[in-house]
């Protein structure tokens, strides 16, 4: 008796679990952000590298051909100060540095296969920029460089990595570091300004944030450094570029960026932006992974290889979220690496922490796990199908073309997640065949990619800590019947000051509001841990319950909690143009960073 007691619990207990994580997914409709719905490779599935890189044109027809690998990022910009730091540039010494740099370009191996106007062209700051110059005669210099130094033109100059992190560089104390991102803001304008008067066509932007801790010291950070750089030079920005790690890039304190993190950061430079502008200027975020300080000159880690997949794989599904508002998204996943083993920081020859390939003790290479990330997402495409999660630690895509269909899920949670999938509008029998991709580290922490065809257990799933799963459907060929579109709308102000059952008061407007979908006002918050994160949320009048959970971990490691946490709203309390969202803590501290009210509205 006792045994078929606990043989009950267990199976009642494992009901519960399928059925508090639940995402619903719908074969027959088209999904659309704003107005996009196709997946772009180019957008998603890049590498930190370019086709100048000829060390990876040995494996250029598996890399970029099979795998469909496209190109990021690059150090190849004008560097205006690479020989001279004491005087400006001279535009006659333009012509040999481009001729130069057309040169390498052409003759690249990879170059007349592989070249693509999908890059990003930056350079270090100690090569773009110095103090006390004339910003103009630099910036003629570089927009000459531009016209004549790449036989195809990138569609993207970041003109500058990291250069707050550098401020120090360039003065005696931290004290006049402010200055100098006060300088570096004026020179991105004024070199934007120069290349959007002579070459239209490419994008500019910065400021490449590398330690996006937004609101330290009550967002001091934010204030000295994008805010800066917003108000100064934002005017003439196509875009907005911020690196978001896992672990601990440059400075700052060690902690994920992945789940609510990230989307606190990018959803108040987006708040800032329809603030300032009455629009949303796109991101551009050029790197993305996970880092730590010790890791370089160290020997190949594979545990690292499986942090690092995980990290990607995180950052980048909800990357995937905001087509409508990122360029491009670059995992910081390099090509070989071969200047590292000369590096006078690896003496002892161990590769780059971020190589796809490695050299091996007899020369030859060998492709990391870092391929894994390549090999998991391979042939995805198609166009945005809707699916929809209960849980924010499960994240969810799904993309449809001729003959297939992709499910993408990928779990934030610290702990084994069970799931129940529901098929809706009989989706579930315009499936031929499966096979399920699976993306997770065993207990050794080493990463596996497992395949497993002629899969048939579609009602559930069982993800591990940090696992990806991508579900690959052959499909019967069938139309669409439906669409449902989102979009994203801000409120009029951000970073209210939090005081204890003092309403604040937020208007959305533009709404474009509907009776079927799904809605979610997206609130984000800076607060100590031991306060509350469930205030009192009204919405039109009307009371929405704001969730104890949200996308990611706990967040105790960092000094504060910084996040956004989803809140479920019924989109029948919605209303066509402006909106009214009330909030109220009961206890004092802390700011509301942000607020976004999010739509996906059903067309039928």
């Amino acid at each position: 008796m006792k045994k078929q007691l606990i043989l009950v619990l267990s199976f009642l207990t494992s009901i519960i679990c399928f059925a508090q994580n639940k995402v619903t997914i719908d074969f027959t409709t088209q999904k659309y952000i704003g107005d996009n719905s196709e997946l772009s490779r180019e957008k998603y599935f890049s590498m930190h590298s370019s086709y100048t890189d000829g060390d990876l044109a040995e494996d250029s027809d598996y890399l970029f051909n099979q795998l469909g690998i496209e190109f990021g990022r690059t150090f190849g910009g004008p560097k205006p100060f690479r020989k001279d730091k004491t005087v400006e540039p001279k535009i006659s010494d333009v012509k040999a540095q481009a001729k130069n740099s057309v040169s390498r370009y052409k003759k690249a191996p990879l170059f007349k296969e592989f070249s693509t106007h999908d890059l990003i062209i930056t350079d270090h700051p100690k090569e773009a920029f110095q103090l006390d110059k004339d910003y103009e005669k630099v910036a003629a210099y570089n927009a000459m460089f531009f016209k004549k130094a790449y036989p195809m033109m990138p569609n993207y100059y970041e003109i500058m990595n990291e250069p707050f992190v550098h401020s120090k560089d360039y003065v005696k104390s931290w004290d006049e570091t402010e200055a100098v991102i006060v300088e570096m803001s004026k020179f991105h304008k004024v070199v934007a300004d120069k290349i959007h008067a002579e070459i239209p066509n490419i994008k500019v932007g910065g400021y490449s944030a590398a330690w996006p801790e937004m609101e330290l010291k009550d967002f001091w950070h934010w204030n000295t450094r994008m805010k800066v750089f917003m108000d100064m030079a934002g005017e003439s920005m196509d875009f907005f570029a911020t690196h978001l790690y896992d672990g601990r890039n440059v400075e700052g304190d060690f902690s994920y960026r992945s789940g609510s993190n990230s989307e606190a950061i990018l959803q108040l430079i987006e708040a800032y932006s329809y603030i300032k502008w009455g629009v949303v200027k796109p991101h551009l975020i050029s790197e993305y992974g996970y880092t730590a300080k010790g890791l370089q000159g160290k020997p190949y880690s594979p545990k690292l290889n499986g942090i690092c997949l995980i990290s990607y794989n995180n950052i980048m599904m909800g990357l995937m979220d905001k087509p409508d508002r990122v360029l491009k998204a670059v995992p910081f996943i390099t090509g070989k690496g071969s200047w590292f083993y000369k590096d006078a920081r690896n003496p002892e020859q161990h590769p780059y922490p971020w190589v796809i390939s490695r050299k091996l003790a007899n020369g030859n290479y060998k492709y990391t796990h870092l391929i894994k990330f390549y090999q998991l997402w391979k042939d995805v495409e198609g166009k945005r199908i809707d699916i929809a999660s209960n849980n924010p630690d499960i994240q969810v895509n799904a993309f449809a073309k001729k003959g297939k269909v992709f499910i993408a899920i990928n779990s934030l949670a610290d702990e084994i997640q069970k799931i129940n999938l529901d098929f809706l509008n009989k989706s579930k029998n315009f499936i031929k065949n499966t096979t399920l991709r699976r993306l997770y580290v065993n207990e050794e922490g080493v990463p596996k990619l497992l395949f497993f065809t002629n899969y048939t257990q579609l009602n559930n799933l069982e993800l591990k800590v940090g696992e990806t799963v991508i579900i690959e459907c052959d499909v019967v060929d069938y139309e669409f019947s439906n669409t449902i579109t989102e979009n994203n709308y801000y409120s009029t102000t951000y970073l209210q000051k939090i005081v204890a059952n003092q309403s604040l008061h937020f208007t959305i407007q533009h709404v474009i509001a509907g009776k079927k979908g799904r809605a979610a006002l997206h609130m984000g918050i800076a607060r100590d841990h031991i306060l509350s994160k469930q205030p009192k949320v009204l919405i039109n009048g009307k009371i929405v319950e704001v969730p104890t959970n949200w996308a990611g971990y706990d967040q105790k490691p960092r000094k504060q909690f910084f996040g956004v946490i989803a809140i479920p709203v019924d989109i029948k309390i919605l209303k066509e143009g402006a909106n009214d969202v009330e909030i109220t803590f009961p206890d004092v501290g802390g700011r509301v960073s942000s607020v976004l009210l999010n739509v996906e509205k059903l067309n039928k």
